[in-house]
């Protein structure tokens, strides 16, 4: 049973992480275009930023599938 409960949360938890990224990516240039109060800001941390975000929500979906599948 607990198992059962486990595995809805987490099938919950992907709809949700999914819907989240469907959403960075439909506001991907307001989020991560560059900033109008920091013209200083450059193209790199963009990108670092862009880059970090993308591996913590890859990584939440391929642990979420790992506990799912397991």
């Amino acid at each position: 049973m607990l198992q059962i409960v486990i595995k809805t949360g987490i099938v919950i938890f992907l709809i949700v992480w999914t819907l989240l990224g469907g959403w960075l990516v439909a506001k991907y240039n307001h989020l991560f275009g560059p900033h109008h109060d920091n013209p200083s800001e450059s193209p790199g941390a963009r990108s670092f930023g862009v880059a970090h975000i993308v591996a913590v929500w890859i990584g939440g979906e391929v642990l979420a599938f790992y506990f799912l599948l397991r």
